[in-house]
């Protein structure tokens, strides 16, 4: 691909990084995924001509939304919140494509969380890890003290961003479990409902028949 050709892709995916930001995120985090990109369209290890510009765009948001902790309102101060489906649907991607560029990136650009170019203000201070009750938790409130009497993981850049997509992982079964819980006690109180509205139905008939 000439010189012009390869700008011209590149044109293409930062439309299509900004297409999706304009309509889920913030200016901020629009900045993070274009800083991400440019360090990728200028690293030796990628050919930006090869592959889908939606796979390209994706991983970028994918790994900066992981970086980010945008999978999981809980742990996001800011009110941004995206999902892994609404990001694979926008761009008609599958998750295990995003997933894999999203990690190649992640080594060949070494991302970190407490890159100031990628990390927002609430985590970019923050650059451990600590387990408790079985989540992965990062919050910048949380004191040098108390991480000191946490278990404290030092992982190295893959490894870091592989228990990111864990963690998001497992947020996002938690969050479909709860909402297929609801829905199943929705289902179960209208169907009382409808058995009362029989019932009462089927009382108010049978008193109609002993007037008669």
């Amino acid at each position: 691909m000439s010189t012009e050709n390869n700008q011209q892709k590149i044109e293409a995916i930062k439309k299509l990084i900004e297409n999706f930001c304009d309509a889920n995120l913030n200016q901020i985090y629009k900045a993070f995924i274009m800083n991400l990109f440019d360090a990728v369209s200028r690293n030796k290890s990628f050919k930006i001509s090869r592959g889908k510009n939606e796979a390209w765009a994706a991983s970028c948001i994918h790994a900066i939304a992981c970086l980010n902790f945008l999978y999981d309102n809980d742990n996001n101060s800011d009110g941004q919140h995206i999902t892994f489906d609404a990001l694979c649907d926008f761009f008609q991607m599958h998750k295990t494509t995003i997933r894999s560029r999203a990690k190649q990136i992640a080594k060949a650009c070494d991302i970190r969380i407490g890159q100031p170019e990628y990390s927002n203000s609430d985590i970019m201070d923050i650059d451990t890890f600590f387990e408790k009750e079985n989540r992965l938790k990062i919050n910048k409130s949380t004191s040098r003290e108390r991480l000191d009497k946490e278990i404290v993981l030092e992982s190295a850049n893959e490894e870091e961003f592989d228990e990111i997509e864990r963690f998001m992982d497992e947020q996002q079964r938690l969050v479909e479990e709860k909402l297929q819980k609801k829905k199943a006690r929705r289902l179960e109180i209208n169907r009382m409902i409808a058995e009362k509205k029989k019932a009462k139905k089927e009382e108010s008939a049978h008193k109609q028949l002993k007037l008669f």
